[in-house]
């Protein structure tokens, strides 16, 4: 009986200090712009968030949101080595080349393991507390905090399949986890939620060979960027983004590139600025391929949405060395 009431003191303790961290601390979080400092933090503290286990407590929800943040962390490294393996690969350095590919690899692993962990800890969690069956059902959700996790985990999920691809599947995310969450996403609010989870359905219908048949895939992601655009977060651009480059659609993803930076009016919105500066980083980070492709640099300050070819706006990269 002793042993029972401290578990049960211990948990009470435990989930009310979680409940704390979602409602107190997760918000002020969101409203960063430091995409660095916010990935680098979820980086040291998720272990201290599950540690909330030993006290019977369940963190999953924190998790889930710190786990996907830590990915990003993962994905940015990854990108520093394919920069690293194209700069080679123009040089014809073919041995700096092979070693930066396989770097970039284990990094995307590392960001696999944690997005697909975000998913599952999402999925299992909210599974239980709603009593749904995730792709299959909808919960009705009592929280907005929820809502955002859900969201939120199931794109952790759709990346963590995407990276484990290109890491050789040396993680073993399901495939089948694309179609559960395109299913998953119809559960929510797509005006409420900036676009994002239309954006995310059309991701799915674009890298998963037939599934785009029939549907209007170009006008769903256009309406969905516009969306993002009013309300302040420009996640369907990424989507967008993601399935001009798995197409190798290079006018298609300069396009969404130059969308992304063309509304000088735009404005953040003030809840979620690190979501839409995570968009950012990552639209940044796709620029930088194409750059390093075609002009050997990163993309030059304050050159996102420009490239180093266009006509009548022609860019000098080394202009911005001196």
């Amino acid at each position: 009986m002793t042993m029972g009431g401290c578990a049960l003191i211990e948990s009470n303790v435990s989930n009310t200090t979680l409940s704390i961290l979602e409602d107190g601390f997760t918000p002020p979080v969101l409203q960063v712009t430091d995409v660095e400092m916010a990935c680098s933090f979820s980086m040291v503290n998720t272990p201290l968030v599950g540690a909330a286990r030993n006290f019977y407590g369940d963190p999953s929800l924190m998790e889930t949101v710190m786990l996907s943040s830590a990915g990003v962390c993962s994905e940015n490294q990854a990108v520093n080595e394919e920069m690293r393996y194209l700069r080679a690969a123009r040089d014809k350095r073919a041995d700096e080349a092979q070693d930066a590919r396989i770097a970039q690899k284990r990094h995307l692993a590392v960001a696999a393991q944690r997005q697909f962990a975000a998913f599952n800890r999402m999925k299992t969690k909210l599974e239980q507390k709603y009593f749904f069956k995730y792709g299959s059902s909808c919960p009705r959700f009592k929280r907005d905090f929820d809502e955002l996790v859900y969201l939120l985990g199931s794109v952790a999920g759709l990346q963590a399949m995407q990276n484990d691809i290109a890491a050789q599947q040396s993680v073993g995310v399901p495939t089948d986890t694309a179609p559960l969450a395109e299913r998953a996403m119809n559960c929510l609010d797509n005006a409420k939620w900036w676009g994002a989870p239309d954006a995310t359905r059309a991701v799915v219908w674009s890298i998963i060979p037939g599934n785009a048949e029939g549907k209007d895939v170009k006008g769903t992601f256009d309406r969905a960027m516009a969306q993002g655009e009013a309300k302040g977060v420009r996640l369907p651009h990424v989507m967008a983004a993601v399935a001009a480059q798995s197409g190798d659609d290079q006018a298609r993803l300069r396009e969404v590139i130059k969308r992304f930076t063309a509304n000088k009016d735009f404005q953040p919105n003030a809840q979620y600025r690190l979501i839409d500066a995570i968009a950012q980083s990552q639209l940044t980070n796709m620029s930088d391929r194409l750059w390093t492709q075609g002009a050997g640099t990163r993309t030059p300050i304050a050159g996102l949405g420009k490239f180093w070819d266009d006509k009548g706006e022609q860019i000098d990269a080394d202009s911005f060395l001196k």
